[in-house]
């Protein structure tokens, strides 16, 4: 969840620059993507788009924007396509969102888009849409401040907050979430929509099991059919009572599929979901059938229990977590570490149940965790904290993630100014024992020049790698 202030009043002052497109120009096929558009000629931007097959210049269209955490326009683009053929969407998918750019370079880019499209493209402005995974997400959930006439926003395990824009009710939007069961994202996006409920915004929210990923073909159609839905109610679409038709039967499809499967109660939740969907299109009582033969099975019973028993593990340990782990820091606790590591083990023992309940929230722990302290990392070390604290949350790091290098290198490298070679080696040996091999990488630790050259150094390369960069004698056990 990202809730920012300050970049509302920078982004009212954004001068954007658009070029013209000429779309007439361009080789747009119906019924395909078409990749690597250019946003102009003298701007190093492209864009993906799907056109459905009855697309034609004489009358405007809906459109959704779509921003992917790594510019994968194309592969986006295919993933709505399905949904915007039937349900008659123009997509723009960029491909220069990147995680590894701050919120405002993101922005500038998918204004620029935006802008393009709008000046070259027969759009209906009163059915804007965007949509977003991760980074892209959060610039789908900020466009609005920029494009005030967006009228929904569906965003995938991320979400940015506007003090501003939540309290305005005359701009009241669609916000479509989807949340992984197995991410942390599933509490930061269930908070975050709160929120919303709060004001009365009447958002949704699906859960799914794919995480830092966008959701299925299936999934996305069920959210893209809530803005359809909205803009039938609001009278900026005709009302279809055919489509409306098609769209509750897939969901149904869905909601049956998992009971099928024996998950009666994300059936059950699925279908709470759509009764507040499709309240307005006399569905409630099909609905409510359904839901009392779910409630019927005992199976239910037992799976509702176990979840209302694991959210109560899970919001008791997201509380004392951080509050332990922040004790720990303040006094450089190395001693607690053993502690940290049999709660590590308890939670891989939840990550393991077959229950479940108990396997979701023991991902998502572990995903918090994770994320946490790396968040904490940055933190000590923008602020040039002691290296006592910055080694103990990097070895932390290496508790709670121990396939992630970035730990074992921040220690090697903390470790190694401080002269601290034992622990330097230690660590170096865990990471190697992970299966990593970047033997380039490992001789460009910061801060280990001394360190790399030494014959202790190669040799423990050498054991595990078959060769090092110096001292590249035979090993001999």
């Amino acid at each position: 969840m990202k809730i920012t202030f300050p970049i509302y009043a920078i982004l009212l002052f954004l001068l954007i620059f658009s070029q013209s497109l000429f779309a007439q120009d361009l080789s747009l096929r119906k019924g395909a993507v078409v990749d690597s558009l250019p946003i102009g000629d003298s701007i190093a931007e492209s864009f993906a788009m799907y056109l459905p097959r009855n697309y034609s210049a004489d009358k405007d269209w809906p459109i959704v924007f779509i921003f992917d955490d790594e510019g994968r326009g194309i592969n986006v683009a295919r993933l709505f396509s399905t949904a915007a053929e039937d349900q008659g969407y123009l997509l723009v998918a960029s491909n220069n969102i990147s995680k590894k750019d701050s919120l405002l370079a993101n922005l500038e880019i998918g204004s620029r888009l935006v802008e393009s499209v709008l000046l070259n493209f027969p759009i209906d402005e009163n059915r804007m849409y965007t949509a977003g995974l991760n980074e892209g997400a959060v610039v789908a959930s900020a466009l609005p401040v920029v494009f005030p006439k967006i009228k929904g926003v569906l965003v995938v395990e991320d979400v940015w907050l506007n003090k501003d824009l939540l309290v305005d009710n005359n701009k009241k939007r669609s916000i479509v979430g989807f949340a992984s069961h197995k991410s942390d994202s599933y509490n930061n996006l269930n908070e975050s929509f709160n929120l919303y409920k709060i004001i009365d915004y009447n958002p949704l929210i699906y859960n799914y099991d794919d995480e830092n990923n966008w959701p299925s073909v299936k999934l996305i159609s069920h959210g893209l059919g809530s803005f359809t839905l909205k803009a039938m109610l609001d009278g900026s679409q005709t009302k279809d009572v055919e489509l409306i038709d098609r769209l509750f039967a897939s969901e149904l499809e869905t909601a049956e599929s998992w009971r099928r499967q024996l998950s009666f109660y994300k059936a059950f939740e699925l279908l709470e979901l759509m009764r507040d969907k499709y309240k307005y299109f006399d569905k409630k009582s099909e609905i409510r059938d359904l839901q009392k033969e779910i409630r019927r099975e005992s199976l239910y019973k037992e799976q509702r229990s176990q979840y209302n028993s694991a959210k109560i593990t899970e919001q008791n340990l997201r509380y004392q977590y951080p509050i332990l782990l922040e004790d720990d820091l303040y006094t450089n606790n190395f001693e607690n570490i053993g502690w940290w590591v049999q709660q590590f083990k308890e939670i891989d023992s939840l990550k393991k149940s077959k229950i479940v309940a108990e396997l979701e929230v023991g991902n998502r722990l572990e995903n918090y965790l994770q994320t946490y302290t790396k968040k904490r990392f940055e933190e000590l070390k923008a602020t040039n904290a002691g290296i006592d604290g910055l080694i103990l949350i990097s070895i932390l790091r290496t508790v709670f993630d121990k396939e992630n290098p970035e730990g074992y290198f921040s220690i090697i490298s903390l470790s190694a100014q401080d002269g601290d070679y034992y622990t330097a080696l230690l660590y170096l040996e865990d990471l190697l024992k992970t299966g990593y091999n970047n033997l380039e990488q490992l001789y460009e630790i910061p801060g280990t020049l001394d360190l790399k050259l030494s014959p202790e150094f190669n040799e423990l390369i050498k054991k595990y790698l078959g060769e090092s960069k110096y001292y590249n004698l035979p090993f001999e056990n």
